[in-house]
């Protein structure tokens, strides 16, 4: 992965990752509601998908070392 492919994979990540954090507290209330478990899921998937990120960063510079 490029360099700079990666780094904006990172922060277009970061960028839902604090998107989907910010309504959590509001949505506390409801635990069951819909948009919470929407909500849970799209931090699962953002989160999964940094550590992808970031471990084919760290491999492919491992690599050129």
């Amino acid at each position: 992965m490029e360099p700079t492919i990666g780094r904006i994979a990172f922060q277009l990540g970061l960028t839902v990752l604090i998107l989907a954090l910010i309504p959590l507290p509001l949505l506390i209330v409801e635990p069951r509601s819909p948009e919470f478990i929407v909500d849970l899921i799209a931090i699962t998937v953002t989160v999964v998908f940094l550590l992808a990120v970031v471990w084919d960063v760290r491999r492919q510079s491992r690599k050129y070392v």
